[in-house]
């Protein structure tokens, strides 16, 4: 099936029935051929005239339409459906997707090509607030005009207001095997079904241990939607809390009930220092016990030297860092120094700090240092106009975040594979200095304005 491809962006418009057979004739070596050789800026599958579709069908066109954005580099995914369309193709993956979602033919031309929407205006809601902030943050680069709802009354009582509503629309990206979002510096995994011995298989171990290396020491298991755990679970989470211990860390359970899990289990969660609540707005209440968990990060006397390898990446850091900045903030960033050193920083500044791992193919720790002042004005796109410390820290996460996604797609352009850890922000670099990764690394320093702005890369 040819595709129709106009400004930039490569469009198939199958129709009738979508399954394992006849998904082969939508996307052919010789449509493959065509578009690596005018490589578009997005390359979607419309469903409008679709009548029905199964996971074989949709899960073959997605392996091609991610072969073609390996090798173009493209914006990929399916458009032109409706509500119960868009919540069949997430169940269908577990939101654990690799392509995205737009609504409409038209809002795709938003996201990707060459038309412009110079005096267009855009309100965005989504249910995830994740979500809901990679797509403003993808039309904001794209100088788009957006609105963002802070709620679902907010958008009902605005929408009418705007030529493009955005509802319905999915920023697709591998996600973690075990569910992982941030709230207030604290980790939360969301677990499902039953937590067994599989458990030890689906958890990213990786990912947990290189999280508490940037700094994080509490994590909580939402475990509002398990239906029972067993001794084997349990003893995947007592051990968990035992090794985490030597470095400080916490580890919490929300929402097991009498119903999920015998007493005598239970009490075996307890003695392994796990700290149980009844929800997560409990525990989140529970300012007292989130202070005395938030144990500082220990001193760590061991110095890695950074190597050949890591340096490597640098410049598609910051490339990424620097672009992604330049859009929100519209300011020019002018590059300093780039020496190989310990971390250096004027820690009279009134600062905000990210830090993340980068494991994979290359082990990194890459550390984003901003004025405070500049952080409000790359995030303020993601808050109220009135907004707490936490909602500050957890949008500058969220800013950090579409940073790192960037980073990850670049170093995959080069055949680098790589994971993010979610970043873990300071507000202290006392703090940060005390981060084993801090001791050697390669630091590029930047201006402003006249305020300063840092990142520095280590080995992990």
């Amino acid at each position: 099936m040819k595709p129709i491809i106009k400004n930039s962006v490569a469009i198939f418009y199958p129709s009738g029935f979508l399954d394992g057979s006849n998904a082969l004739e939508i996307i052919t070596s010789a449509d493959e051929s065509e578009i690596i050789s005018k490589r578009p800026e997005a390359v979607f599958v419309s469903l409008k005239k679709i009548i029905f579709f199964n996971k074989k069908g949709i899960s073959y066109l997605v392996e091609r339409l991610i072969f073609l954005k390996d090798e173009c580099n493209s914006f990929i995914g399916f458009c032109d459906y409706d509500d119960k369309k868009y919540r069949s193709l997430l169940d269908m993956f577990n939101k654990n997707v690799e392509f995205s979602l737009i609504e409409s033919e038209d809002m795709l031309f938003l996201f990707a090509g060459t038309k412009k929407f110079d005096s267009k205006t855009v309100i965005v809601y989504a249910d995830e607030h994740s979500q809901k902030n990679q797509l403003s943050m993808a039309l904001i680069e794209r100088k788009i005009n957006v609105k963002i709802a802070q709620d679902e009354d907010e958008f009902k009582k605005e929408r009418k207001n705007f030529d493009f509503i955005i509802r319905n629309s999915y920023i697709g990206s591998i996600q973690k095997r075990v569910c992982v979002f941030i709230k207030n510096n604290i980790i939360i995994y969301t677990l499902k079904g039953f937590v067994d011995s599989s458990m030890s298989d689906s958890f990213d171990r990786q990912y947990h241990n290189n999280s508490i290396k940037v700094g994080f020491r509490i994590f909580c298991f939402d475990v509002s939607e398990v239906s029972s755990i067993n001794i084997h679970g349990v003893n995947f989470l007592s051990k968990l809390s035992i090794d985490g211990a030597e470095f400080g860390v916490s580890i919490v359970i929300c929402g097991l009930t009498s119903n999920k899990i015998t007493e005598i289990l239970r009490q075996d969660l307890e003695d392994a220092g796990i700290l149980l609540y009844e929800d997560l707005n409990s525990f989140f209440s529970d300012k007292e016990a989130i202070n005395q968990t938030s144990i500082e990060v220990q001193k760590v006397t061991k110095k890695v030297h950074i190597d050949k390898k890591t340096v490597s990446i640098l410049p598609d850091i910051i490339d990424a860092t620097i672009h992604t900045i330049e859009v929100l903030s519209d300011k020019k960033i002018v590059k300093k120094s780039i020496q190989i050193q310990n971390l250096k920083v004027n820690e009279k500044n009134d600062l905000l700090v990210s830090v993340v791992a980068i494991y994979d193919d290359i082990d990194a720790i890459f550390i984003l240092i901003m004025d405070k002042k500049d952080a409000k004005e790359v995030c303020k796109i993601l808050m109220p106009k009135e907004f707490s410390k936490e909602e500050f820290f957890d949008a500058f996460g969220e800013f950090s975040n579409v940073i790192n996604e960037k980073i990850i797609q670049a170093l995959k352009t080069k055949h680098i594979k790589t994971e993010v850890t979610m970043p873990r922000i300071f507000d202290k670099i006392s703090e940060v200095k005390k981060l084993e990764c801090t001791k050697h690394g390669v630091q590029a320093d930047f201006n402003i304005k006249d305020r300063d702005m840092t990142l520095f890369l280590s080995n992990n």
